[in-house]
C-alpha cells in the first residue's frame, strides 16, 4: 500500500485518496455504502480519472498503469497553464520594480546571503534538463550540503555538467567530494583558471555570484536574453577546453596510471596539493609526474593532462 500512496503523492494526490482507489484495486468493484468514505472523495478520484462510476452506484478502478497516465496528463496540463499565467504575472512584477530596473529586466540583482541561497533551491527546484557550472570559490552552499542538492536534482533525471577552476580542486576535502559527485553521474572537467563563477540551468536562467571577500552575499540572475546566450556560449567553450575528471577508472592500457593524478594535474596543482589531496609525499608525487610527463613526451604539466585526454587515459 505504501508503494501506491508515494507514487500517487508524486502526482499531487492526498494519501487519503490514494487509500481509497488502492481499496478498490485490492478490494476489486464496490458500491459508495460498502466503501465507507465520503462521497466527495470518489467524485474526486472519478475527476482525476482514475476511477469508474457504474450503474448500480458501484465504483471502479481504472488499471493502475492508465490511472498513472491520467494523473501525469492532468499534472502536464496544470504546468502548461501556469506557464501561461507567468506572463501576466510578470508584467506585474517588472511594473512595481524601479525604473532602472524595468528597463534591464533581463538582469536582476538579488542581494543578501539568506536571499541569495533561496534563489538558489528555487532555481534548482525548477531544474528540468541540465546544470552547467563554472566553480570556484567562495561558494554559496557550504560543500558537504552542495552534494546533497545535487542529488535531489539528479532524481529528476537533471544532468550536471561542472568545469572546476584549480582553487576549488585544491580545498581540502574537495578532490573528495568531486569523486563522489562524479560516481554519482556528475561530468566534471577541471582547468587552470576560469574567468569568473557561473550557473546556467536550463535554457531560462542563470546566476552571476559577485564576491565579497569570501562570500556570495550578492548574484545577479539572468533571464532569457543575448547575455543570458553568451554566458552559456561562454560555458561551452571552457567545458570545451577542460580535461576530464573521471576517478571511476581509465582504460586498461594505462592501468598503471592514477585518473585523479591526472585530473590535478591538469588543473595546475602543485606537487605539495596534489600530494595533500592523494595522501601521497610530495616525493613521489614528483616521480610520477616526471614520468607520465616522459611517458607522453610533454614539456609542461598541462600538456601532460592534455596527451594524457588524448590518448584515452580519461
Amino acid at each position: 500500500m505504501a508503494h501506491n500512496v508515494a507514487v500517487f503523492g508524486h502526482l499531487g494526490v492526498s494519501p487519503e485518496l490514494s487509500a481509497v482507489y488502492e481499496l478498490l484495486v485490492t478490494g476489486g468493484s464496490r458500491t459508495t455504502a460498502e466503501i465507507g468514505v465520503a462521497p466527495e472523495l470518489l467524485t474526486r478520484l472519478h475527476e482525476l480519472g482514475v476511477v469508474r462510476h457504474l450503474p448500480g452506484d458501484v465504483w471502479q478502478a481504472v488499471a493502475p498503469d492508465l490511472a498513472v497516465e491520467a494523473l501525469i496528463a492532468a499534472r502536464e496540463e496544470q504546468n502548461r497553464r501556469a506557464r501561461a499565467d507567468v506572463g501576466p504575472l510578470m508584467e506585474l512584477y517588472l511594473r512595481n520594480r524601479d525604473e532602472e530596473q524595468a528597463d534591464n529586466a533581463f538582469v536582476e540583482v538579488v542581494s543578501g546571503l539568506g536571499a541569495v541561497r533561496e534563489l538558489w533551491n528555487t532555481l534548482l527546484n525548477g531544474a528540468r534538463d541540465e546544470v552547467c557550472v563554472l566553480d570556484q570559490p567562495p561558494y554559496v552552499t557550504p560543500l558537504g550540503e552542495h552534494v546533497a542538492l545535487e542529488d535531489a536534482t539528479r532524481q529528476r533525471d537533471v544532468q550536471w555538467r561542472v568545469v572546476y577552476d584549480r582553487s576549488a580542486v585544491d580545498l581540502p576535502g574537495r578532490v573528495t567530494e568531486i569523486i563522489e559527485l562524479v560516481a554519482a553521474g556528475e561530468r566534471a572537467r577541471v582547468t587552470p583558471t576560469l574567468p569568473f563563477k557561473l550557473a546556467v540551468i536550463d535554457t531560462h536562467a542563470a546566476v552571476l555570484p559577485v564576491a565579497n571577500g569570501d562570500v556570495v552575499d550578492k548574484v545577479l540572475l539572468i533571464r532569457p536574453s543575448a547575455l543570458l546566450d553568451v554566458l552559456r556560449s561562454t560555458f561551452e567553450l571552457y567545458w570545451d577546453k577542460g580535461i576530464p575528471f573521471s576517478p571511476g577508472g581509465i582504460y586498461a592500457a594505462a592501468a598503471d596510471v592514477d585518473p585523479n593524478l591526472l585530473g590535478l594535474l591538469a588543473a595546475g596543482l602543485t606537487d605539495e596539493s596534489i600530494a595533500r589531496q592523494l595522501g601521497l609525499a610530495p616525493r613521489t608525487v614528483q616521480r610520477r609526474v616526471r614520468q607520465l610527463m616522459d611517458r607522453c613526451g610533454a614539456q609542461t604539466r598541462f600538456q601532460a593532462g592534455v596527451q594524457a585526454m588524448r590518448r584515452g587515459w580519461l
